[in-house]
């Protein structure tokens, strides 16, 4: 019955870390010649105690709809092993190449995999280019840039 219970536990917790609610990585710390235990989790090597192995992200940026002068909706998928990942969204720029030193939008707040971004607050008959992140304890990741162009404003 223990065990039982500790691999549904195990489960729940990969479910919870691939799922975004948990966003913690523990990295156990062992002193020379110390008796050691190792409990298993999602994010530890079994065949090496106190090594993590590091996030593996997928991100790609989906199509602009609903461009309007100062909105558009876009999205991105994103697929994790490893879990780790600590912020993702959409990054905004008139130039390419746009970074999280850009302009960032959140998601919505589904659970993933697939985000829907509301942009908002943007300039009329101007070129923007997208694209999304995230960022996990091995640094950030880009998907695809795309680019679109607002409406022009009303004469």
């Amino acid at each position: 019955m223990k065990s039982k219970a500790i691999s549904f536990l195990a489960i729940c917790l990969l479910f919870v870390s691939l799922s975004g609610f948990a966003q913690t990585t523990v990295t156990p710390q062992v002193k020379k010649n110390a008796d050691v235990q190792v409990k298993v989790s999602p994010t530890i090597k079994q065949d090496t105690p106190g090594s993590v192995e590091k996030p593996v992200v997928t991100v790609k940026t989906s199509a602009v709809t609903n461009v309007t002068e100062i909105s558009a909706v876009s999205g991105y998928s994103l697929t994790i092993a490893n879990g780790g990942v600590t912020k993702h969204g959409i990054c905004l720029s008139r130039a390419a190449g746009p970074t999280i030193s850009s302009t960032i939008f959140g998601s919505d707040k589904s659970h993933g995999p697939d985000f829907v971004v509301q942009l908002t607050g943007l300039i009329p008959n101007t070129k923007f280019y997208i694209r999304a992140f995230a960022t996990t304890t091995a640094g950030t990741t880009y998907g695809n840039e795309v680019s679109f162009t607002t409406m022009a404003g009303k004469k």
